[in-house]
């Protein structure tokens, strides 16, 4: 009867460590990102990674109750791994290849918002052509003098095409605001 039990829970054991449930979650798509500085926090959550081409940029995003991050990386053209500098939202796009990145999250009175300033955002290509790769970034909150520094990982992030969102600005309404363009010789 020992030799039955022992058995049993020999192959229950066994089954356990090769839980394809539990091999699915260890390999799903996630970010696991903290900060420290003038505010401290962390989030650990599955993430999400779209791409538009229109505007070249690919977007990672968690979201974890009321606290939201956002990656946009913006290669020259194509997403290539590598090494992506942050800077400010306004001059990332603009500068590629470069990254942007955003945090915010409420707290009993407020919400608090930080937006990337420096560092990087490193993008590797993993098994099946997965995501993955590592953030370090100071960032500067987006009401007041506060700074934290941002890092972390994510982690067998499968892209997918944006399905929303992925629109030029309208030229109309700025070109009504700006002065015509001229041509100098």
């Amino acid at each position: 009867m020992k030799q039955v039990a022992g058995i049993l829970w020999l192959a229950v054991m066994g089954l356990s460590a090769c839980n394809p449930l539990r091999q699915l979650r260890r390999e799903s798509a996630r970010m696991d990102l903290h900060w420290t500085g003038s505010d401290r926090g962390k989030v650990s959550a599955g993430a999400t990674a779209e791409w538009c081409s229109l505007l070249r940029l690919l977007e990672i995003r968690v979201i974890r109750g009321d606290t939201g991050i956002a990656l946009a990386i913006y290669p020259r053209d194509t997403v290539l791994p590598g090494k992506y500098p942050v800077k400010e939202p306004a001059r990332a796009e603009s500068l590629a290849p470069a990254a942007g990145i955003a945090v915010r999250w409420a707290t009993p009175t407020s919400i608090k918002g930080f937006q990337g300033e420096s560092g990087s955002v490193v993008l590797e290509r993993s098994g099946g052509g997965s995501l993955s790769g590592r953030v370090e970034a100071l960032a500067r909150s987006a009401t007041d003098t506060g700074r934290i520094n941002i890092s972390g990982s994510f982690h067998s992030l499968s892209v997918r095409t944006s399905t929303r969102g992925c629109v030029r600005p309208a030229r109309d309404s700025v070109k009504a605001a700006s002065p015509p363009d001229t041509l100098v010789h």
